[in-house]
């Protein structure tokens, strides 16, 4: 059966309705006998952390800037509210799943990405042993996207960045990348059905792709070259869109390819 990596967050996460779809949805994937794999965000509910703690939220490119304060709150939310709130989700739906974390088991290793983002981890290597075993004993793998630096330390990794190199590490059949609008847009904001490396770094030079959607298009990209077999980035706003693309192989998001 194939493995799917699906990145999880934005709208599809936050709203009950819409969250209660995708755990029913993924729940009814998984008893087919899918090897589903899941990585999260969590902005809204760090924000909501650091906004309580009077901690300024700065973004550049997409990516927050992390200071040691804002790791022990990202590290706080992502590894235990957040992740656990997910398992709980799928398992009331019928999935087994099992929450983790990309410092367990050596599953994500990380450098520092740039001085000006402070504790923002760029991946070095993926270990998909304990997903991978995880897998094979008919669990959904949850994973939380921190990762441990050289020193240890916790870095906070982008979800869709760490969503992708999980993806290629595990050679999936597909990544699915869940966001908060139809796919890539054009300029006129007309939704574009599929897009390669080249236009892609035209549509970034132009201006078209910007902002958090750097990161979406990179990680499709870095799956698809380490070894993933395909790449999309879907709307999640949409009910059951990742069963209908999957199943119905409904003509949904931005294919993104070679």
């Amino acid at each position: 059966m194939p493995t799917v990596v699906i990145k999880y967050g934005g709208h599809a996460m936050d709203k009950p309705e819409l969250s209660e779809a995708f755990a029913a949805d993924l729940a009814r994937l998984a008893a087919q006998g899918m090897r589903l794999a899941v990585v999260h965000g969590g902005g809204p509910q760090i924000n909501a952390l650091l906004d309580r703690l009077h901690i300024e939220s700065r973004f550049v490119d997409g990516l927050r800037v992390t200071d040691e304060a804002c790791m022990q709150a990202v590290e706080m939310v992502l590894c235990g509210q957040v992740n656990k709130a997910v398992v709980s989700a799928f398992a009331q739906r019928g999935a087994r799943a099992a929450g983790i974390s990309g410092r367990d088991g050596n599953l994500l290793r990380a450098r520092r990405k740039h001085p000006a983002l402070g504790l923002v981890g760029e991946v070095d290597a993926v270990d998909p042993s304990l997903p991978r075993c995880l897998l094979d004993g008919g669990f959904v793998p949850v994973i939380a996207p921190v990762a441990s630096g050289p020193e240890g330390e916790a870095l906070n990794i982008n979800a869709d960045t760490a969503a992708g190199a999980l993806a290629g590490a595990l050679a999936a059949d597909c990544f699915v990348l869940i966001s908060d609008v139809p796919g890539v847009l054009d300029a006129q904001g007309r939704l574009i059905p599929g897009l390669n490396r080249a236009e892609i770094t035209r549509l970034m030079e132009q201006g078209v792709i910007s902002g958090g959607m750097i990161p979406k298009v990179e990680a499709c990209l870095n799956a698809l070259d380490a070894g993933c077999g395909r790449a999309l980035i879907l709307d999640g706003r949409a009910r059951s869109s990742l069963r209908r693309y999957l199943l119905d192989d409904a003509p949904l998001g931005t294919v993104v390819v070679r």
